[in-house]
């Protein structure tokens, strides 16, 4: 089944204080071009950092995910990413002008409905999709976590989860359809103990908690004093009468709500993944850590990681390059949106080694360069619709290196990755290698334009 990419219609914006920096926030969602996929741009001591929403870039897992790049970090992730990929949307810059979205009231709801609010729109591009062929089983006996993934044809997440806390300490979910997710899944607050508030706080965390953003489950045996020091640590009115199962006596949106939020915070995490997943996830007691761990297998194993080959007759289906200056033999390999390795044998009747160097012939620099710059098209176009109107033009080297000569019957691999994309312009990072040893690289920029142009 065909599934489409797709952005938001029109940008949308959030702004309050996150959970465990306590930081002020502003976000802006805005729509992307087809192929983009979900970058969070952070503009903070007069940058602009980005930051691919994707596994690779997971540096914390702590209480919540933290993506980092450049030695800046973006905390708590995982509530807004939830929303975004129950919408489908795969393509969209989330500018943000401090270190953690705002927490909103604890759950994913707020995101959700912004996002519906202004609406989403399909590309004629289709969907990535991870389609799961075969189990893949997870274990991490230290955490007593066991995570699995099965063939299924639509999403499912089944959770079973065990809490030394709360009226209903062992709670279970399945959400067998994403399209129930408002409903089911974005009201779901996050939550803790009341005796894990002493460990969070002096781990410099839940800085900017409140019981609005948040719900605070009641242990046995808590001592008065015990709940008046809540007051000078969060500078909270604290309401609390022995028979209340939650502080203030919060009342609970659904009576299996902790199970239900850590749903949520899965599909977060899972949404690091970059596309859609076609499976059943079933997991035991599971939090971040271990979820972005399975995910990490589920790259390595399932089907989503194979090689993507393409013969000469393919590549002229996307690039607008002949004979005799296709300089490309093969695709190798292909992650949309991401890098591309493609490969060109140097041979005796490639025109122009007759006269560079006559005796002696030495691949020019340049052919090197249009050998990546082709790659780089081929990349490039699979990522914008109606690509057949389309051509790719390099307008820029803005750096080279050509560290050994390049000569007949040596095979190039090429290893070409996207950096950047904005405005139908591409910043590309590439390298020329030889038996693994690199001869030449580049750092280039291309730009879409139309045919007829």
């Amino acid at each position: 089944m065909f599934i489409h990419q797709r952005t938001i219609k029109e940008e949308v914006d959030f702004e309050g204080v996150g959970l465990h920096t306590g930081t002020y926030s502003k976000v802006n969602l805005k729509p992307a071009k087809v192929g983009t996929g979900i970058i969070f741009i952070l503009k903070i001591d007069n940058k602009k950092i980005h930051i691919n929403a994707s596994y690779k870039n997971v540096v914390e897992t702590n209480r919540g995910t933290t993506l980092g790049s450049e030695g800046y970090k973006i905390y708590t992730v995982e509530h807004l990413l939830s929303a975004i990929y129950a919408h489908g949307v795969d393509n969209l810059y989330i500018e943000i002008d401090n270190i953690e979205p705002p927490i909103l009231d604890g759950s994913s709801i707020d995101f959700y409905n912004g996002i519906l609010k202004v609406g989403v729109k399909k590309y004629s591009a289709e969907r990535k999709r991870i389609k799961i062929k075969k189990p893949i089983y997870f274990l991490d006996s230290k955490n007593d976590v066991e995570m699995s993934i099965l063939p299924y044809d639509g999403f499912k997440v089944t959770f079973n989860a065990v809490f030394e806390y709360g009226e209903d300490k062992e709670q279970s979910f399945v959400l067998d359809d994403i399209k129930n997710y408002s409903k089911d899944i974005a009201p779901a607050r996050t939550f803790c103990s009341f005796n894990e508030l002493d460990y969070l706080k002096s781990n410099n965390l839940i800085k900017g908690a409140s019981l609005d953003s948040g719900i605070v489950f009641m242990n046995d045996n808590i001592s008065l004093d015990r709940i008046n020091n809540i007051n000078d640590m969060f500078d909270m009115a604290v309401n609390h009468k022995e028979h209340y199962k939650t502080l203030n006596n919060v009342k609970l949106r659904y009576q299996d709500e902790q199970v239900r939020h850590k749903v949520l915070d899965l599909i977060g995490d899972f949404s690091l993944i970059n596309g859609q997943i076609i499976g059943h996830i079933i997991s035991n007691k599971s939090g971040h850590y271990t979820n972005i761990e399975f995910l990490k297998k589920i790259c390595e194993e399932s089907d989503s990681s194979k090689k993507y080959n393409f013969n000469k007759d393919q590549i002229k289906k996307v690039i607008p390059h002949r004979d005799p200056f296709l300089l490309i033999d093969e695709i190798i390999d292909i992650v949309p949106g991401e890098q591309v390795l493609a490969s060109k044998k140097f041979t005796k009747k490639d025109y122009f080694l007759e006269g560079h160097f006559p005796g002696n012939p030495i691949v020019p620099g340049v052919i090197i360069i249009e050998c990546m710059a082709q790659a780089s098209c081929f990349l490039s176009l699979n990522l914008v619709e109606n690509r057949e109107s389309k051509m790719m033009l390099l307008t820029s080297i803005k750096s080279s290196r050509f560290i050994r000569k390049v000569s007949i019957n040596e095979t190039l691999l090429l290893e070409v990755n996207l950096v950047k994309f904005k405005l139908n312009t591409a910043l590309f990072s590439g390298k020329a290698k030889i038996n693994n040893e690199v001869v030449a690289q580049a750092e280039f920029l291309a730009t879409v334009v139309e045919k007829n142009d």
